[in-house]
């Protein structure tokens, strides 16, 4: 018995990658706002009133507080 031929296949590529850094300039602006923000607050302003109220305690001696009728 004769031997076979071998059979030849393509080659197959292993890679061993090894990555390098590189530094890379980035220029991020930065914008400082200073805002006025206006915010409505109540202000009160008084204004003076007078009453006369009449306040009767009632009859001495009957310990209700209330007027005797």
């Amino acid at each position: 018995m004769k031997p076979c031929d071998p059979i030849v296949c393509p080659p197959v590529y292993v890679y061993h990658d090894c990555f390098v850094p590189r530094e890379v300039p980035v220029v991020q602006p930065v914008i400082h706002v200073r805002r006025n923000i206006i915010v409505n607050v109540p202000k009160y302003t008084v204004q003076p009133s007078q009453q006369q109220v009449t306040i009767d305690p009632g009859c001495p001696g009957c310990g209700c507080g209330h007027p005797r009728g």
